[in-house]
């Protein structure tokens, strides 16, 4: 396996459509069908931006995963003191690769990171349903801190 920085809009595109599909599959009402055109339109506006990372993981010179993250600086308020931690936006591996190490593998390139760069916190969120996601991120270590809830009407 070799993880490569990346900031092609195409390909991310390409690797989001199983982290997409997952996504409408379990909240039809929320997400959107996976559209490789709309979704590569997007990517293509933030992905030169430096807050947000791109790490693509290959086996073989084949694409199989990638991992999202943003850098966020937070100033201090009255209510809370300043913090700079990662953000994992999205995390996708092609199916066929699922249970080989690639998510890890990837979360293990942004730890290297956050280290790298004296950051202390790395956080995320998985959707309820998506039990398979609450079961690696534990697996990683990751601790519940907040819950969300809504209302429907």
């Amino acid at each position: 396996m070799r993880i490569q920085s990346i900031r092609d809009a195409k390909l991310i595109a390409k690797l989001n459509e199983p982290v997409q599909n997952l996504h409408y599959k379990l909240y039809p009402e929320k997400f959107k069908k996976f559209d490789y055109d709309e979704v590569c339109k997007y990517f293509d506006k933030i992905i030169d931006d430096k807050k947000n990372s791109f790490l693509v993981c290959f086996i073989e010179n084949e694409p199989v995963g990638y991992i999202w993250f943003e850098n966020i600086e937070k100033k201090e308020t009255a209510f809370s003191n300043s913090s700079n931690y990662i953000y994992i936006q999205q995390v996708s591996v092609n199916k066929n690769q699922r249970g080989n190490g690639v998510g890890t593998y990837l979360f293990n390139e942004v730890l290297k990171f956050a280290e790298d760069n004296s950051i202390k916190r790395i956080g995320l969120d998985y959707w309820v349903k998506n039990t398979i996601a609450k079961h690696v991120y534990k697996k990683l270590g990751f601790e519940l801190e907040k819950e969300i809830t809504y209302f429907n009407i």
